[in-house]
């Protein structure tokens, strides 16, 4: 018979190996954590602010988590977001914003500068730099004038 203490003692060790073999695929070799940083750049600047997601493309055999990382002034690093991309073939969409608070509380980082830009890119697996320019004529269209609701 086990004395309370032992049983303690043994769950407990219990408890230590199955986090280790649960957390086995998260260390430094997982290849869902591949670094990747690089530039955005829009009419020859760095865009302000917005965000890249790098999304596995299933068209080409591709499969995976899809990674959204933040950006600022025109520069992303997965690093600052604590997430990483599987290497394949993705789908790339970016959308670019002012970085001037419009004073909305939706819109912290202002109003977006051109329409989602979607691309693509072949991410190898490892560590990798991946630099995007958004084409100069890729541009918002003029804003139309307010229309009444006719109905269905």
């Amino acid at each position: 018979m086990m004395t309370p203490l032992r049983q303690s003692q043994t769950l407990l060790i219990c408890a230590a190996i199955g986090c280790l073999v649960l957390f086995q695929g998260c260390g430094k070799n997982d290849p869902r954590k591949n670094r990747i940083s690089g530039t955005i750049t829009y009419r020859g600047q760095p865009v302000p602010a917005g965000s890249i997601t790098f999304i596995p493309d299933a068209s080409k055999g591709n499969s995976g988590p899809a990674v959204t990382i933040q950006f600022e002034n025109g520069r992303y690093d997965s690093r600052t977001s604590g997430v990483g991309h599987i290497g394949g073939p993705h789908k790339v969409r970016i959308t670019g914003l002012t970085g001037k608070d419009s004073g909305d509380e939706f819109f912290p980082q202002g109003t977006l500068l051109f329409p989602d830009y979607e691309t693509s890119a072949d991410l190898p697996t490892g560590p990798s730099e991946q630099n995007f320019v958004i084409p100069d004529d890729w541009v918002l269209p003029p804003p139309t004038p307010n229309q009444p609701y006719e109905g269905p």
